[in-house]
Parts: structure tokens; C-alpha cells; sequence
């Protein structure tokens, strides 16, 4: 096993800057960053594999459900507090996982790379919605916020959080994705209703309708039964 290391935060400031003030992007096209070593004293006590590798994407798939789930079960050491550092995040998009990062998240042909280098290459704010941009926080952050130990496929959620692209994003870039009960009775509900899950307006009205229930009903303090009954009740005004 090999401890990940971490960047030192002046060194985030000084990659960030060189993106966002001095707009200096040619680095993000080699083959290998040329990155400082500039590492805090300490141990992280995040542990990975020397040999671990992610599946590279191709044209018929990103595979972020294999990679998430294989993220998740060979780094060791990691948990939501660890799991919200930047520096972490940014040592693991421009050094350990960089050939992964170029091939699932290229700027090449990209007029104005600004937006994707900081959304994906670095982690600018501590929020979910940043969380599940980085390139590499996202793979893990997707597991932890739907794996269940309870089930007979611990990761069943998980398949249904990333069946579509859309429904990881519009549950988790909403202030709903960030409530666990919240959450869970969404894609347990997506789970039982294919026609809502495969469809990306009716998954997107489920979402709106949620939000707009949000406006006049507490939803983090209903309870699990309760979310489900409003969730049906949306259902039925989708589907009638």
C-alpha cells in the first residue's frame, strides 16, 4: 500500500491563480503534470494500492460506476472529514490519477478550458455540489453518499444514482442531494419507477416538483414514509 500524499495549501493558491488570474492552461495538456513538492509535514494516513488503476474510458462508456466503486473499496484511511480537503483532491487529479483525468476530462479541444480545469482538476469550494465535480472526489463521494451495508447490493443506490448522468447531477448539485433521508427515499423511488428514472424531463419535473415542496414543507425533518408519500403523489401528477 502507498500513502497518498497531499499539497500544501499556498501550493493550491498558486495552481489555482496560475489558472484563474494568469489563464496559463499548456501544463493541462502534457503527458504529465510538472507539478512542486510541495507536501505538509505529517502523514495523511490514506493508504492506496501502488498498482491500483482505474478503467480508462473509451467511446461506449466512462465507466464512473466501476471506478467509483472501485475507488471506494481500495482507498483505505478515507472518511468525509479527510474526504473534504482539497489539497487531496488536487494531489490525486495532477499526479496519482493523471493519465485518468486527461483521458475522461480533456481540455484539447476546448475553446475556453478555464471552467472544466477548475471543476474537475481542483476543488475551489467545500460543498457537495464541488465535491461531485472534482474528477476524483466525485468517484468516491458517490459511493459514500449511497452505499448501504443493510442491503443485498450494498451499491444498489449507487447503479441508480449513476444509471444516468442526470440524475447524479440534478440530486446532488440541489440542496436535496445534501439531506441522506432526502436522498435515499429519491432513489429508492427511482428504483421502483423505471418509467421517472429512464425519462430525463420527467426525472427533471420529480426534482423541480421536490424543490418547490421544500418551499413550504421542512423535508429534512420528515420522516423516510413521509418523503415517499409526497414522492408518489408527484408521480401521479407526472404521469396523469
Amino acid at each position: 500500500m502507498q500513502e497518498i500524499k497531499v499539497f500544501t495549501y499556498d501550493y493550491l493558491v498558486e495552481l489555482q491563480r496560475n489558472i484563474e488570474i494568469q489563464e496559463e492552461y499548456s501544463a493541462y495538456l502534457s503527458d504529465s503534470f510538472e507539478y512542486k513538492e510541495n507536501y505538509p509535514k505529517g502523514k495523511t494516513g490514506v493508504f492506496i494500492s501502488q498498482d491500483f488503476t482505474f478503467k480508462m474510458p473509451d467511446a461506449n462508456s466512462s465507466y464512473d460506476l466501476e471506478n467509483s466503486i472501485l475507488l471506494y473499496e481500495n482507498i483505505i484511511g478515507l472518511n468525509p472529514t479527510i474526504a473534504s480537503d482539497s489539497r487531496l483532491w488536487t494531489y490525486l487529479t495532477h499526479v496519482r490519477f493523471w493519465d485518468y483525468m486527461k483521458k475522461r476530462w480533456p481540455i484539447d479541444n476546448l475553446e475556453d478550458p478555464k471552467g472544466r480545469i477548475m471543476d474537475r482538476y481542483h476543488l475551489k469550494y467545500l460543498k457537495l455540489e464541488s465535491l461531485t465535480r472534482n474528477g476524483i472526489a466525485r468517484l468516491w463521494w458517490y459511493v459514500h453518499l449511497t452505499v448501504d451495508e443493510n442491503r443485498k447490493d450494498k451499491y444498489e443506490l449507487t447503479k441508480i444514482l449513476l444509471s444516468r448522468a442526470e440524475i447524479a447531477v440534478g440530486l446532488l448539485e440541489r440542496a436535496l442531494g445534501s439531506n441522506r433521508n432526502i436522498r435515499i427515499a429519491i432513489l429508492e423511488f427511482l428504483l421502483k419507477n423505471d418509467t421517472i428514472r429512464k425519462s430525463e424531463n420527467q426525472t427533471r419535473t420529480l426534482y423541480r416538483q421536490m424543490n418547490l415542496l421544500g418551499g413550504v414543507k421542512n423535508l429534512p425533518f420528515l420522516k423516510p414514509s413521509e418523503i415517499q408519500e409526497y414522492l408518489v403523489k408527484i408521480k401521479n401528477s407526472i404521469l396523469n
